[in-house]
């Protein structure tokens, strides 16, 4: 998967509308729209449920789909964390991490999305459904040369 080259330019963040957000675990934070690319930023805490915390990853071939056309947007980056098989393994059920996946870019406009990890999902897939991205021009940012 190739980097993304990221220049000084403007992109829009966006605070997503999820009806079950609380039942999710990663918590979907925001999302970042512009020309380049679709970020969208995660934070995970560690299950109870594993002694250890468990591990996370995602699959190379997770996409972002727009409802209202169905139009599929891929994968391309994933910073802090692995992508499948590779993982990250927690070391206790204390753990957190905070992580960013990007996509092709996607309209800069208000639209309800889906994130797709697997077609046909188990509850730990990162699975997404109708989140509302609304009122997407009103927070503009300048990002910076990272």
């Amino acid at each position: 998967m190739k980097q993304l080259k990221k220049q000084l330019k403007s992109a829009f963040v966006v605070q997503p509308i999820i009806g079950e957000q609380r039942k999710q675990n990663p918590v979907i934070l925001r999302v970042v729209l512009s020309t380049d690319y679709t970020r969208i930023d995660f934070g995970y805490a560690a299950p109870w449920i594993y002694i250890k915390g468990g591990w996370i990853n995602i699959a190379t071939y997770t996409y972002l789909e727009i409802n209202s056309t169905g139009e599929r947007y891929k994968l391309t980056e994933a910073v802090n964390i692995p992508l499948a098989p590779d993982r990250h393994d927690f070391e206790s059920q204390e753990d957190w991490r905070v992580f960013s996946v990007y996509f092709e870019p996607i309209p800069i406009a208000d639209c309800s999305i889906n994130i797709i990890e697997e077609e046909n999902p188990e509850s730990t897939d990162f699975n997404y459904y109708n989140i509302e991205l609304k009122n997407v021009k009103e927070v503009e940012m300048v990002l910076s040369n990272e």
